[in-house]
């Protein structure tokens, strides 16, 4: 009896270590078989963009991303997009006779300097300044009250 009962312990042993190692198995190969068959290589047409239409730097036929910018962050009409920007901005007050150059921060709001911003957070805003449209370099010289001008320089 106790013979028996040892043999069918190891028979039962066998049996279940091994169909755990047929279900890994199985497992595995099922894992190969997904990971193989799903490429995250994106294909190019003979002009050099991707289903969606946009080349491997991300930029479409015309030049411009998903969101509808080129590669100096300008849209369709020569933007850039809005928010705050480093600039170096060269002040005049013809008054005074005095200029300096500074490194401030500038708000731009559609393709114009709407504020200027200084480091001891106070601001010109539209009450001071008159805005005015950058340029394709993202230069604007603009005019201040008094005749005073700020000559504005954002770096893209």
């Amino acid at each position: 009896m106790k013979k028996i009962t040892i043999l069918l312990i190891l028979i039962l042993n066998i049996v279940f270590f091994s169909s755990c190692k047929n279900k890994s198995s199985e497992n595995n190969t099922n894992r190969s078989l997904y990971n193989s068959s799903y490429s995250y290589e994106t294909e190019y047409n003979e002009d050099g963009y991707n289903e969606d239409g946009y080349n491997d730097d991300g930029y479409n036929e015309d030049g411009y991303n998903d969101d509808g910018r080129d590669e100096y962050g300008k849209d369709e009409y020569g933007d850039i997009e809005d928010g705050t920007y480093t600039a170096i901005v060269d002040y005049y007050n013809p008054a005074t006779d005095y200029s300096a150059t500074y490194t401030l921060d500038v708000e731009v709001e559609s393709g114009e300097v709407t504020v200027i911003y200084f480091p001891n957070d106070g601001y010109l805003d539209d009450d001071h300044i008159y805005p005015s449209e950058l340029d394709d370099g993202g230069y604007v010289s603009i005019d201040g009250e008094e005749g005073k001008t700020y000559d504005v320089q954002i770096d893209l």
